[in-house]
């Protein structure tokens, strides 16, 4: 597993729900010692330079290594492909990037999240269509908050139960979260907008309050139980994500199996797991775009609870890892 904690916690997950169905897995330190024959298949996690040697040379070993680099990026294409090719081996002078152009027959597939990001395989670092499988990630129960919500998801009226209020959650200090446009269009449109998350030290969190000013309909309420925030999640009529750079947004998926509206970015990936219709898609660097959609959405009965249904189905741990292990099978066969 990679280091950052986005693709450590899509492993776990992972890695628990294949032991549930009755697999052998054993999560491995990149650094040790192990019999790399033994295993039918070695799953490497995150895009980082230790990929390099793990891949490279363990593939000598166990020819059915795969590979979830877990890309996020707006870059332009032509940009990013051009960046793969800048480095020089012998030497061990190389980006992320051109390792991983270099790592391809070492690999026997490439996981993306969204066609989005498989895009990127194919056309940044020419990885052929076969070599590529896209496996969803799956929404995360918050305290059994998602089974309790997705059982009445099919009679329940989401509508009647809603307070009309936006949440956010996530890391307010990133500027890819986008809070600050999010926090401008509240004031500007006058909707109540609830922040969950990370606000960082006091700096960055003296510096939200003095965006935010003197408007009495944003609050900042920063890290909160996961009680607390199923009980947002149940109360809120919407659930805002209009981020600059995101791969999947989980949080909204959390969001939206529980009864939450859902305004995200139209950039990306994320949009790939709503049906049209389903969600509101917002240009993420338009304060207006972002306002009048979250408005719309407090008064739209239209998405609920068909989303939920729609996640619930689609998008269960146990759906996706099938998707997984059927992959791994493929990979296998190659």
């Amino acid at each position: 597993m990679g280091a950052g904690d986005g693709s450590k916690m899509q492993a776990v997950i992972w890695a628990d729900e294949l032991r549930r169905q009755g697999h052998e897995v054993e999560q491995v330190n990149p650094w040790g010692h192990y019999d790399w024959k033994a295993f039918d298949i070695v799953h490497v996690f995150g895009f980082g330079l230790w990929n390099y040697d793990i891949i490279h040379w363990g593939s000598r070993l166990n020819p059915n290594f795969v590979f979830s680099p877990i890309i996020d990026t707006n870059t332009p294409m032509w940009k990013y492909r051009l960046a793969t090719h800048f480095g020089c081996e012998k030497l061990r002078l190389f980006s992320q990037n051109y390792i991983l152009r270099k790592l391809k027959p070492d690999v026997k597939m490439f996981f993306a999240r969204t066609d989005y990001e498989a895009s990127y395989f194919r056309e940044g670092y020419g990885i052929g269509e076969e070599k590529i499988s896209i496996i969803p990630l799956s929404y995360r129960s918050v305290a059994g908050a998602a089974e309790e919500t997705a059982n009445s998801a099919d009679g329940g009226n989401f509508a009647s139960t809603r307070e009309p209020f936006c949440m956010f959650a996530g890391t307010m200090t990133q500027e890819r979260k986008n809070v600050g446009r999010l926090i401008d269009a509240a004031r500007k449109y006058g909707f109540k907008l609830v922040l969950v998350g990370n606000t960082g030290n006091q700096q960055s969190l003296a510096a939200l309050k003095e965006r935010i000013g003197g408007a009495e309909n944003i609050e900042i309420k920063g890290f909160v139980s996961d009680e607390e925030l199923k009980s947002l999640y149940s109360r809120a009529k919407v659930f805002a994500l209009p981020s600059l750079n995101e791969g999947v947004g989980l949080v909204a998926l959390e969001a939206a199996i529980q009864g939450c509206n859902i305004v995200i970015t139209n950039l990306g990936g994320p949009k790939e797991y709503y049906p049209k219709g389903m969600a509101r898609l917002v240009n993420p660097y338009d304060i207006d775009d972002i306002g009048r959609s979250i408005n719309e959405a407090m008064t739209d009965d239209t998405q609920q609870p068909a989303l939920a249904k729609h996640i619930r189905e689609t998008y269960s741990v146990e759906n996706c890892v099938r998707q997984l292990v059927e992959a791994y099978k493929k990979a296998m066969t190659n």
